[in-house]
């Protein structure tokens, strides 16, 4: 099995550096068959240019839409993203977007209009390429079965780096399980 590797335009990265070597979107090798089960928290990962949800999302989608299907809802954490859009049209459909502050950090969960669902791991965007590229090889290994937080770890280079990610240690979300509200209450 290989892995689905996905590469975004030119884009300078953080401090002007060029990040095109790194790939933004990695995916596990489809599993086929009727004993397929999915193995680990996420499907993948996606390294988005941006914060900004409607503008990063097209790209991705365009990609999942061949794993997926017409895709139909598009849940997100509410906390890690500037833009909080409801719908968003992309291939002649209205993809309904649902931002919630209890989604598991650092991800967003993608439903097709047939129930297929992927759960993608979200580098943040102003990670250094080489951690970004760790993260998204390890989220996308076959079998890998890290948690959330683990895959997030090895993006974070700087404790400053991700704000949310900070939070989310704090709160006990990082591991998947919604326990408690974003805001630590």
């Amino acid at each position: 099995m290989t892995h689905n590797t996905f590469d975004s335009p030119s884009v300078a990265g953080p401090g002007g550096s060029d990040s095109t070597q790194v790939p933004r979107l990695r995916l596990k090798p489809e599993q086929h068959g009727a004993t397929a089960v999915p193995i680990g928290s996420v499907d993948g990962a996606w390294w988005p240019h941006s914060t900004d949800l409607t503008a990063e999302l097209p790209e991705l989608l365009s990609v999942l839409i061949t794993r997926v299907g017409p895709i139909d809802r598009i849940a997100y954490d509410l906390n890690g993203w500037d833009s909080r859009p409801t719908r968003l049209p992309f291939a002649g459909r209205s993809v309904r977007l649902d931002g919630y502050r209890f989604q598991p950090h650092g991800t967003v969960y993608v439903t097709g209009v047939d129930g297929r669902e992927l759960v993608i791991l979200i580098v943040p965007p102003h990670c250094d390429p080489d951690a970004a590229h760790r993260a998204l090889t390890v989220a996308a290994e076959s079998g890998n079965e890290s948690p959330l937080y683990e895959l997030l770890s090895i993006a974070t280079t700087d404790a400053g780096m991700d704000r949310h990610l900070q939070q989310t240690r704090h709160t006990g979300l990082g591991d998947g399980h919604a326990t408690g509200h974003a805001d630590g209450s």
